[in-house]
């Protein structure tokens, strides 16, 4: 779902040319919304500058902008004098993203894809089809690059504004998924309907792909609540039925 090598990421610098300033600092903020997707800096984590500085070798100042930006998209809240707290993983959260993934997702059914991106389609549809059902990490890997590649080509085809609420929506998703996986046990999210999704882009069934990312997120909900039955975290007095499973850390300060 994230690609942190996607060029929309990035600032586009001329061949062999030192990197301007608003790239370094782009590449600061990148850097660290990376390290919170996929979990370097665990969920409910407080970090401080000079916890940035040391693990991703930045200057103040880049750290300082960094937090700043995750702050000011929602990814973390000051904590007075004592750094930054990383949005924990919470119920309410997994059933926010849920909620509105269901609302905007349906969206991706109006995208145009011209010959180009309906070939590239076809051929990550016939990878799709000979890397099914083998385990190899590699195999499993290439796979995930490859449907993130089709989710991409429906992402850039849609309207701007809803694309970009997706797309964040997206990054809370894989945090999530990251976060409640356990690849030492093996127990990891599989996307099982790509194919069929990849088929009613090619017949340009709206229909179908609409009904292709419903299922995914019932799908994606379903792994989300048996890995929250096995956790042992008491839920909180007037949370409800999943309630708040709260993530409190000390600051983390792993080597990376």
């Amino acid at each position: 779902m994230y690609d942190p090598s996607s060029p929309l990421l990035r600032s586009a610098v001329g061949a062999g040319a030192p990197p301007a300033p608003e790239a370094k600092a782009r590449f600061a903020e990148d850097r660290l919304l990376d390290a919170v997707i996929w979990c370097e800096i665990r969920p409910g984590a407080t970090v401080t500058e000079a916890d940035v500085m040391e693990r991703f070798g930045l200057t103040r100042a880049a750290a300082r902008a960094g937090l700043a930006r995750l702050g000011y998209d929602g990814w973390a809240q000051p904590q007075a004098r004592a750094g930054w707290q990383v949005l924990p993983v919470t119920g309410a959260l997994i059933g926010h993203v849920l909620q509105a993934r269901r609302s905007v997702e349906p969206a991706l059914a109006d995208a145009t894809l011209n010959d180009r991106a309906l070939k590239e389609v076809a051929q990550i549809a016939a990878i799709l089809t000979a890397l099914r059902g083998r385990p190899e990490a590699a195999a499993v890997a290439t796979h995930r690059s490859y449907v993130d590649r089709i989710d991409g080509l429906l992402l850039g085809a849609i309207n701007p504004f809803t694309a970009r609420h997706l797309r964040k929506l997206w990054h809370h998703s894989a945090r999530i998924t990251r976060f409640l996986e356990d690849a030492e046990a093996g127990v990891l999210f599989h996307r099982v309907n790509v194919l069929a999704l990849a088929e009613a882009i090619l017949a340009g069934d709206r229909a179908a792909i609409a009904e292709s990312r419903l299922n995914l997120i019932a799908s994606q909900e379903a792994f989300f609540l048996r890995q929250l039955l096995k956790s042992d975290a008491p839920l909180t007095p007037g949370s409800g039925v999943v309630g708040h499973w709260s993530v409190t850390t000390a600051t983390d300060r792993r080597a990376t």
